[in-house]
Order: structure tokens, then C-alpha cells, then sequence
């Protein structure tokens, strides 16, 4: 092996300089594919959410009408016995 140089050390540093930069646009194109993941994943966290108040809210009206027919079906029993006193 023969003497290292100061070319030779000029030249690997930039080597590493190159590749340094190299991976600072990996690490950027990894940051902005981590953006639109969140900015997906938000917006799916949006959507359950709105999902969730809907099943709420077709819950709730399902218990309402379960109440009046039940209020109802009362109702109309009363009025055969009623009816059935006459």
C-alpha cells in the first residue's frame, strides 16, 4: 500500500459529502411520505368518527321508534278492552 494522500482523503471526504446528500433526500422524501400518511390516516380518523355519530344517531332513533311501538301496541290494547267493555 502506498502513502494516503491529501487528494486521496479530499476525495473520500467528498465521497461521503455525495452520499450524505444522497440520504438527506431519502430521509426528505421519507418525511413527506410520513406527511401524507398522517394527513390519510387523519383523514380516516375523520371518517370513523362521522361513521360512529351516524350509528349513534341510527341507534337512538331506532330506540325512539322501538318506545312508540311499544307506546302504540299500549295503546291499541287499551282500546280493545275498551271497546270490548261496550
Amino acid at each position: 500500500m502506498g502513502e494516503i494522500t491529501n487528494e486521496m482523503i479530499w476525495q473520500a471526504i467528498k465521497e461521503l459529502a455525495d452520499q450524505l446528500q444522497q440520504t438527506n433526500g431519502r430521509v426528505e422524501q421519507l418525511t413527506k411520505q410520513v406527511q401524507q400518511m398522517n394527513e390519510q390516516v387523519h383523514r380516516l380518523s375523520e371518517q370513523v368518527s362521522d361513521m360512529d355519530q351516524r350509528l349513534t344517531d341510527v341507534a337512538n332513533g331506532q330506540k325512539i321508534l322501538v318506545e312508540e311501538l311499544f307506546e302504540n301496541k299500549k295503546e291499541i290494547k287499551r282500546v280493545k278492552t275498551v271497546l270490548n267493555l261496550y
